[in-house]
């Protein structure tokens, strides 16, 4: 994986995760109504998917069929991982290493 590719994730991560606590900050002491914690709450994660994503299968605004079954088997091992888990860094983690390791036995 390119490093231009980590750093537009990382970038975009601090980005989605800004979105998610500005609010919080600003409206310190108050609750938020049900439906906008949820929102907040996988707003982060939304954004981050679709990022890594098109980071994962796009280079150059073009589709990478060469490299596609290898990257979308570490997105779906990225995915089950953060959802048993329940933690998306462990399975961004994971899927990082699987993608590397995908990459390097090619």
């Amino acid at each position: 994986m390119e490093a231009t590719r980590l750093i537009i994730i990382l970038i975009m991560g601090m980005l989605a995760f800004g979105m998610r606590v500005l609010p919080q900050v600003y409206f310190l002491g108050r609750t938020f109504p049900p439906a906008w914690d949820l929102f907040l709450r996988y707003l982060s994660y939304a954004l981050i998917c679709s990022i890594v994503a098109t980071t994962l299968f796009m280079a150059a605004g073009h589709f990478e069929s060469q490299a596609a079954p290898h990257r979308a088997v570490a997105l779906l091992t990225t995915v089950v991982v953060a959802q048993r888990t329940r933690s998306a860094v462990t399975g961004m983690i994971i899927g990082t290493i699987v993608v590397l390791l995908l990459s390097w036995m090619r």
